[in-house]
């Protein structure tokens, strides 16, 4: 059954992460409606948010708490930079978005038509045929978490204070880790990729943006667990 409380194993104490209530109160100081996000985007948003961020204060506790082997350390810390990648790539969503720096286009396909096969000299060749229509109005186009980076970074979207721009490119390197299978040999491992120098850049960086002056609240405090020395 789920619990509001968590106590480790032998001992009385119980502890329990920032609530889900208080990580969107936080964030709703940023995430609000615009002429891009309606109310009930923007509520998805700040919970997906808060739910990531509440997990990644227990997985920090995991981590300090409990003797792990390496391996397993090397797991967890792998897990929390995908994830806190994951969330400083939300907010960024959000501000590029937001900003009315999203990048779109003013056409749309409706067909697209393949030629049989044909031979020219020695090689076998297909054509292929994409039919789109011109939009009165332009669409947004998604985005990779690279070409979001950039923006935030050549607009200043976090702020000019902020000190920690050229971080984040290695961190969206280290998230496309994901893809167990792009070892590109015996050394592109995770254990060779995830060590704690990485866990502190992504604890870092995270604690930078959650601060950052887009967040007009006071509650700063919450993300202490990120700012402590490990």
């Amino acid at each position: 059954m789920p619990t509001k409380i968590l106590t480790l194993s032998g001992e009385k104490n119980t502890w329990y992460p920032n609530s889900v209530t208080i990580l969107e109160n936080y964030l709703s100081s940023l995430i609000k409606p615009n002429e891009y996000f309606d109310i009930s985007k923007c509520k998805g948003i700040r919970k997906n948010l808060a739910y990531n961020l509440q997990y990644i204060e227990f997985l920090d506790r995991v981590i300090k708490d409990i003797k792990l082997s390496s391996v397993l350390y090397t797991q967890n810390f792998k897990i929390f930079l995908i994830v806190g990648s994951s969330i400083i790539e939300s907010i960024f969503h959000y501000l590029v978005v937001s900003n009315g720096h999203a990048k779109t286009t003013n056409l749309k396909e409706v067909e697209s038509y393949e030629s049989r096969d044909y031979i020219i000299g020695s090689k076998t060749f297909k054509n292929k045929t994409q039919i789109h229509v011109k939009l009165d109005i332009p669409i947004n186009v998604e985005m990779t978490f690279d070409q979001m980076s950039k923006k935030v970074e050549s607009k200043k979207l976090l702020g000019d204070s902020f000190g920690f721009y050229s971080k984040i490119n290695p961190l969206r390197q280290l998230r496309n880790k994901i893809h167990i299978h792009s070892s590109d040999n015996a050394l592109d491992t995770d254990w060779y990729n995830f060590s704690r120098k990485e866990y502190s850049l992504i604890r870092e960086v995270l604690y930078s943006v959650l601060i950052s002056e887009i967040f007009e609240y006071d509650h700063k405090d919450i993300f202490k667990f990120l700012d402590i020395p490990i």
